[in-house]
């Protein structure tokens, strides 16, 4: 009887172990994820400032003007003469130092003196030229001044002039006259270009006119010329 009693409990005892052998096991519990800080957004990267540029100076230029004159337009604007006597020469439009109507007397003012630009005249091709200028007034004819542009091509004007503030120059490939004449003085501007001729027997040129009436603009010479 002990014996059966024995052998039941171990049967007992090896079918508990069984069934805790055969006991699915626990699931492991779930790790909660811990919240993921965001990270910060970058601030988006920005490019320096464009250096600012300097303003550029305006390039030097000649204003405008009202007070212009048209060489070599009207009748007796282009002429040819003798030395000496004045007689008046055959010539034709090709032997003028330039063409009739290509070029303009614009009128300025500097340092208290009349200026004129000859504008639309090619001085590179020109040659030497004897320019001159000349105001009438109610009293005829005054401060008129002829200076070559190159030395000799004055020979024989009686109107040469010896001022030195007196004179041509180029500016801006122009060529700009410093006349004698006072910028206060009304009456009617005369610009004009001459050249010798026949072997320096004659002088051949066209002139312009232009009413001094209307204010001619100041010119500053430095900067333009340099």
């Amino acid at each position: 009887m002990k014996k059966f009693l024995l052998f039941n409990l171990a049967i007992a005892s090896l079918l508990i172990l069984s069934a805790c052998a055969t006991e699915p096991a626990a699931e492991p519990e779930a790790e909660v994820d811990s919240p993921i800080e965001e990270e910060e957004a970058a601030p988006e990267a920005t490019s320096p400032p464009e250096p600012t540029a300097e303003p550029t100076a305006a390039p030097p230029s000649f204003p405008e003007t009202s007070i212009v004159g048209v060489l070599g337009a009207g009748t007796g604007n282009t002429y040819k003469v003798e030395f000496g006597t004045f007689a008046a020469l055959d010539f034709t439009d090709d032997d003028l130092p330039a063409a009739p109507s290509s070029v303009e007397a614009h009128w300025y003012q500097a340092d208290g003196v009349y200026v004129v630009a000859y504008v639309g005249l090619d001085v590179a091709s020109s040659g030497p030229l004897c320019p001159g200028n000349s105001i009438l007034t109610t009293e005829g004819f005054e401060h008129v001044s002829n200076t070559p542009t190159e030395e000799g091509s004055c020979e024989g004007f009686s109107t040469l002039t010896s001022d030195p503030n007196v004179g041509p120059r180029v500016c801006l490939d122009t060529l700009v006259y410093v006349t004698a004449i006072p910028s206060n003085l009304a009456g009617t501007l005369f610009g004009t270009l001459e050249a010798l001729a026949d072997e320096g027997t004659a002088l051949i040129g066209l002139t312009s006119q232009a009413d001094s009436g209307g204010d001619a603009p100041d010119i500053d010479l430095a900067a333009i010329c340099g």
